[in-house]
């Protein structure tokens, strides 16, 4: 169903819902694909540089508060789905392989079980012990997820490959329904595709989790994501070949866009070139040809983001279903319950832009640089083949051929707290403030480099829109204070603001 109106901007009420009466029978359970950037353990051995070691004197390196702060932050996006349950699959990107493999634990249950008397919050503070630092991420976050409430998930993992691979993350699966089986599948230059039987209700569903190659916005790197599309490609083609009418959810991030081909002509494109990702939602329904629907196509194009990069929108994590979503036997596809789960304040800055990881301070601060996508399913018993009438269907037309623009605008009514007491906290207190929006009242000194004053204090500046960079030179040198919309930064281990606008 291609949704006209604007209630799936943020989170869509019956995904919130859970268990009350908006939801329908307890037979639907929702289905999730998040990247939760660089959930890195503690083992002190990793591929990037700012993951490796803990430095209790410096307040911007990694270590057990970071990973405290990731955690919790997870598990409290995740709690937003189903009434504080959370989703019942869910397909998660970056979370570090594990390369000490000496110290993996190869019973997560019993982990649970043995640490059930402290909390993931005691274990990496109070409590901590020095066999702790080669738990791996994965365990770590089943910990996370059990303590917040949110149980009964089965982890299924990619294995590291090694250092001398060069791969630093794995995709994982937690599921709550049983798992039949599981395959790996080797990418150039990429994470294992996980391909994981479940059974729902007595029904198969497969499921391929993936990360390909990064580098949306190059098209020197599409060659490779065209190799990682033709695996996946050739994993459905053999599943659907053996039954036509197979149910089978493709999620995760893709590092493609939606409408990769459109904004890059001329390219194979791994999406939908190679995988045949595309938008018209009764296409699938034919027997032979197009046999894939992109749940992007279920949102208003404005709606269809779930990065924000160099201020403009994005689409890399993708949810992608079978024709066999569609019909009356199996598991079944929700018209319309696809969204991206975007809350302010928690994940979201005010403007919807993600609010991404951040070194900061002791603890750290943000979640991370991708909003999660979610989406309903339910089991029906009808007879397969016989397809759900849909409501308004996409036909895939409205696909955009530029990336929208996301920022600040002047005029806008946004609920800001103001800035100038954050010049009264110590470097070991940002953590929590970086990544936001502020107002401040400001002077501009300098614009070379940008030096701004406020409430006396001076301030490095920056300004990445060339626009609101020449308003600032206007300005330059005002005695009296310009109110401007700013974003708490931080580079170079140095605070800043980051100018968005004037208001």
């Amino acid at each position: 169903m291609h949704q006209v109106s604007v209630c799936g901007r943020f989170f869509l009420s019956f995904i919130l819902c859970g268990a009350s009466a908006c939801c329908a029978a307890d037979t639907e359970f929702t289905v999730l694909a998040y990247n939760v950037e660089n959930l890195f353990d503690l083992d002190g051995i990793a591929i990037y540089q700012d993951y490796i070691q803990d430095e209790p004197d410096d307040p911007f390196s990694y270590g057990r508060r970071k990973l405290l702060t990731k955690l919790q932050n997870i598990a409290a996006v995740l709690k937003t789905v189903n009434a504080g349950l959370g989703p019942e699959l869910i397909l998660f990107q970056e979370l570090e392989a594990d390369f000490t493999p000496q110290s993996s634990v190869e019973d997560l249950a019993t982990f649970l079980d043995q640490h059930r008397a402290l909390s993931v919050a005691q274990m990496l503070t109070s409590d901590w012990r020095p066999e702790y630092a080669g738990l791996p991420a994965q365990a770590w976050l089943l910990k996370a997820l059990s303590d917040a409430g949110l149980v009964g998930y089965s982890v299924t993992v990619s294995p590291s490959k090694g250092v001398d691979a060069g791969i630093a993350h794995t995709n994982a699966l937690f599921s709550r329904f049983p798992i039949q089986e599981v395959q790996r599948h080797a990418l150039r230059q990429a994470r294992d595709i996980l391909e994981v039987t479940l059974v729902v209700a007595a029904h198969p569903l497969t499921v391929y989790v993936n990360h390909w190659k990064s580098g949306a916005s190059s098209p020197s790197s599409e060659p490779i994501r065209a190799q990682n599309a033709k695996v996946l490609r050739a994993l459905i083609d053999a599943r659907l070949a053996a039954d036509p009418m197979a149910d089978i959810i493709i999620g995760g991030d893709l590092n493609s866009h939606y409408n990769q081909s459109i904004l890059y002509p001329g390219v194979e494109t791994g999406i939908n070139d190679v995988l045949g990702s595309q938008g018209n939602e009764l296409a699938i329904r034919e027997p032979s040809g197009i046999d894939l629907y992109n749940l992007w196509f279920e949102l208003p194009p404005e709606q269809r983001y779930s990065e924000v990069w160099r201020g403009r929108r994005g689409s890399l994590m993708h949810l992608l279903v079978t024709r066999g979503l569609y019909d009356q036997s199996g598991v079944s596809y929700v018209d319309g319950s696809f969204t991206p789960l975007i809350i302010p304040r928690l994940n979201a800055d005010l403007l919807g832009r993600p609010l991404k990881w951040r070194f900061a301070s002791e603890t750290g601060g943000g979640a991370t640089d991708h909003f999660p996508v979610a989406a309903r399913f339910t089991v029906r018993s009808g007879r397969a083949g016989q397809f759900v009438a849909l409501e308004n269907p996409s036909v895939g037309d409205d696909a955009l051929d530029f990336e929208l623009p996301l920022g600040y605008q002047t005029g806008m009514q946004l609920p800001l707290r103001d800035a100038a007491d954050l010049a009264q906290l110590a470097d070991a207190e940002l953590g929590p403030f970086v990544g936001r929006l502020y107002r401040v009242e400001a002077r501009v000194l300098k614009v070379r480099p940008m030096t701004l004053e406020v409430a006396g204090e001076r301030w490095s500046g920056y300004a990445p829109d060339p626009a609101v960079y020449a308003q600032l030179q206007e300005i330059k040198g005002a005695k009296s204070p310009t109110a401007m919309v700013v974003t708490l930064g931080i580079r170079k281990g140095k605070r800043q603001f980051v100018v968005e606008g004037l208001e």
